[in-house]
């Protein structure tokens, strides 16, 4: 498997590209954080008097990040700028390269067909490049997820309409992709359920704000009225939790408590993976487990290895852990098998390898979580070297 910005100087140095190394390119560039190759990008748009925020200019062999945004929106402008969105033909690099110069052809020659929107024109409208997904794919997950509330009742969101959900003296509301809770003296405990393919959103009584992630559940009462706030969770969540001193928030797993006082994480505890990780965006959290401690300040992380129950923490690429919560999909350096799980919750697919796959090789990479399943499939070929055919609701890995 090569490195992805090892395989990027190769697409580079290449006279013509094909429809996938585009679009894998401009993936990689959107949704990966700050690298060398980024800042070696900025640099030379900056030779070829391209306008870059001085915000993101950092003095060379610092190693500073660049943020995603302001190269995403150079590139686009550039885009812009140099082709004309009818234009989508896979062009010579040499010639693009006379005409507007190396930083212009890099941007130039990512245009792709079908993933992502053109840039902003100067009405900063945008125009969406139709994408007919093949005969056999899979359309990506989205808000879905069931509610079961203090009485039994079993709801699936997505046929419920917005509105009160009567439940006795509970007080919910579902509104678009969420659920509201109000304050009531009911402590009734609900559940939220999503199944692989689904996320969903809730606002707890207390404020407490929930993403879930695919093949996830929350559990937690209707109303915090005692001396704590308690849910348990299974799966992944981003937490942002609503400040209150008096009443401490726990999140509960199997095997591992999460004690907070009002903070921004995201915990990623998956019953078949092989460790869960607390990522601490903002204030602080105590991780509890099998009689070990960890206490986390922000851009910190605690991973907890199941098989062995040893607890650890070390600084977190927080952007990666929230990654989900953003529409994107990311691997950094993850086994693949690990990444396969990861497409087969979103995609509610199952997974087979070839005789002779090495399941715990390393991928490194990045897609939309709109993407259909096909497409995704292409980005992990090329990182990975490995063939991914689809049949029915099975991928099959493949050399």
């Amino acid at each position: 498997m090569k490195h992805p910005e090892s395989y990027i100087r190769e697409l580079l140095a290449k006279k013509n590209w094909t429809d996938e190394e585009c679009r894998w390119l401009l993936h990689y560039l959107e949704h990966t954080p700050g690298t060398e190759l980024k800042s070696y990008l900025l640099e030379r748009f900056r030779e070829q008097g391209v306008a870059v925020p001085e915000e993101e200019a950092h003095p060379r062999g610092q190693g500073a990040a660049v943020p995603d945004n302001g190269l995403q929106q150079t590139i686009l402008e550039n885009i812009h700028r140099h082709i004309q969105p009818e234009k989508t033909k896979i062009v010579p690099m040499h010639r693009r390269f006379r005409t507007i110069g190396v930083a212009a052809a890099v941007a130039a020659i990512i245009i792709t067909t079908g993933v992502l929107i053109f840039p902003r024109s100067s009405s900063t409208t945008q125009q969406a490049i139709a994408y007919t997904p093949a005969t056999e794919d899979i359309a990506p997950g989205g808000n879905r997820a069931q509610l079961v509330l203090g009485n039994g009742r079993a709801l699936l969101l997505e046929q419920t309409a917005d509105g009160p959900i009567t439940a006795g003296s509970e007080q919910v509301n579902k509104e678009g992709d969420g659920l509201v809770y109000g304050s009531s003296s009911h402590t009734g405990i609900n559940k939220l359920i999503t199944p692989k393919g689904g996320q969903y959103k809730v606002q707890l009584a207390d404020g407490t704000k929930v993403w879930l992630n695919a093949a996830s559940s929350l559990q937690y009462p209707a109303s915090f009225n005692g001396s704590d706030r308690t849910v348990e969770l299974s799966g992944e969540a981003y937490f942002e939790v609503a400040k209150d001193a008096a009443r401490p928030f726990f999140v509960k797993m199997n095997g591992m408590n999460v004690q907070v006082l009002g903070t921004h994480f995201n915990i990623n505890a998956y019953p078949d993976e092989k460790r869960f990780t607390t990522t601490l965006l903002e204030g602080a959290v105590r991780v509890v487990a099998g009689g070990r401690q960890a206490t986390l300040s922000p851009g910190e992380q605690s991973i907890l290895e199941n098989a062995s129950g040893v607890l650890r923490h070390k600084p977190a690429d927080t952007e990666n852990a929230v990654a989900w919560k953003n529409g994107i999909l990311t691997f950094r350096n993850d086994e693949l098998a690990a990444v396969m799980r990861n497409i087969s919750r979103w995609y509610d697919v199952d997974i087979r390898y070839d005789e002779g796959i090495d399941e715990k090789i390393h991928v490194t990479g990045a897609m939309r979580k709109q993407e259909y399943l096909s497409q995704a499939l292409k980005i992990l070929e090329l990182t990975t070297e490995l063939h991914f055919s689809l049949q029915g609701r099975t991928i099959t890995v493949s050399k």
